[in-house]
């Protein structure tokens, strides 16, 4: 059952993946093909009408029945502001996490810095530096966990955030210590089933900072005032998609068992890692919340089938719906587009990680992919769209009254 948001102004509207290697064709580069993908024209059907007609003993009648095209959806009302904090407890290492919060007036606040390492980082076209004392006077506002994808970063989807928070949402994210792009860069991160056991307790420690009601924490104190008491909608990239399963569902572990976390009421799903080895038949068929899943239809590091077409038929959570967009691909759900243009520009960055980035982005930023600009505002759409049916009864979108756009697969259920 979709939710009530408890308040919200009238003005308001609403990390990287497993990585792949394959190589630009006709010898261009990647950031060559990226700045191109990113200026290609978006398209949608042309469809307008639907005429339905009714045959009686009377004269025959025509009923014509409008369809709008689907409207996109940008920035919304609201400013962000962002702050990095740390979080301890639950675990034995400290959680970086990042916090994207609605704000009223940025005033002459400084763009926020994505930082990697010092002197390396990218640079916000749309948020800004803040304490949680700045947030906007009109929450508290939902909360959104994000969890990004094996050799990820917090804030590997920035863009995504970003926009969630424009749009009156709070929205956390963690580095997954052990398993984010640094580390693995480093040739320092550890294995993926060590991150699949300790995944899902992160995402019970930074709930707990924020949510408590009981103790000081690195969050609750200050962020506390700006999130409602909702249910939290949990969304996740590739692995973290896995984490986001997991969390809802609970698992079982040679570590031991991490239980349900009922806080959780919804998943977003962006080209999640749900094989059999990862996510059992039996798992998924605990996920009883609704859930959106989006996932490119040429993603080659987690394929739709299996990783979308289990979770799809074995969940049997309600209402679910599943969003493909066509020649999307697995970093399609990152900014990796965006970082292989701007960090070299930093001047600062040493070559090998330029060469290594640029490598690693090629699966989503390459020529012939869906243009990043439109695989934003598309994920972003559907996701506040979403968002906004779950927390304030808004319809979500129906086919029959928006035409959808041509690069679009939709089902619902």
């Amino acid at each position: 059952m979709f939710l009530t948001r408890r308040f919200l102004p009238a003005l308001a509207l609403f990390v990287v993946g497993a990585l792949s290697l394959v190589s630009c064709s006709d010898g261009e580069t990647v950031a060559e093909a990226a700045a191109d993908n990113s200026t290609q024209e978006a398209t949608s059907t042309p469809t307008t009408t639907t005429v339905v007609s009714t045959t009686t003993t009377e004269p025959t009648t025509t009923t014509e029945t409008a369809i709008s095209d689907l409207e996109l959806i940008a920035l919304g009302a609201f400013e962000v502001g962002v702050k990095t904090v740390t979080v301890a407890g639950g675990t034995d290492r400290p959680l970086t996490v990042d916090v994207w919060f609605p704000i009223d007036d940025a005033g002459g606040s400084a763009p926020y810095e994505y930082t990697f390492l010092p002197g390396i980082f990218y640079r916000s076209p749309n948020a800004v530096s803040a304490t949680f004392e700045q947030g906007s006077t009109a929450g508290p506002f939902p909360l959104v966990l994000y969890s990004h994808g094996s050799g990820g970063q917090r804030f590997i989807h920035s863009n995504f955030t970003e926009t969630l928070a424009s749009h009156g949402y709070v929205v956390v994210a963690a580095d997954h210590t052990g398993n984010t792009l640094i580390e693995s860069l480093a040739g320092s991160g550890g294995d993926l089933w060590t991150s699949l056991a300790v995944r899902p307790r992160d995402v019970n420690v930074v709930l707990d900072a924020v949510l408590a009601t009981d103790g000081p924490t690195a969050l609750n104190d200050a962020l506390g005032p700006l999130v409602s008491d909702d249910p939290v909608v949990i969304t996740g990239h590739s692995l973290g998609g896995f984490t986001s399963y997991a969390a809802v569902a609970g698992i079982e572990l040679e570590s031991g068992a991490i239980e349900p976390d009922d806080r959780i009421g919804a998943i977003i799903a962006l080209a999640p890692l749900a094989t059999v080895e990862t996510l059992p038949d039996s798992t998924l068929a605990k996920i009883d919340v609704p859930q959106l899943i989006i996932v490119g239809t040429d993603d080659k590091t987690v394929p739709v089938d299996p990783n979308v077409e289990r979770p799809w038929t074995l969940s049997p959570g309600s209402p679910a719906y599943r969003v493909e967009l066509v020649a999307g691909e697995h970093l399609t759900f990152t900014d990796m587009c965006d970082y292989v243009t701007f960090l070299p520009e930093l001047g600062t960055v040493p070559e090998f990680i330029v060469t290594e980035l640029d490598d690693r982005s090629q699966e989503g930023c390459s020529a012939g992919d869906m243009p990043i600009a439109r695989a934003q505002e598309l994920t972003n759409t559907f996701a506040i769209r979403f968002l906004d049916a779950f927390y304030d009864d808004d319809p979500f979108i129906d086919p029959s009254s928006e035409a959808l756009p041509e690069d679009v697969i939709f089902q619902s259920r």
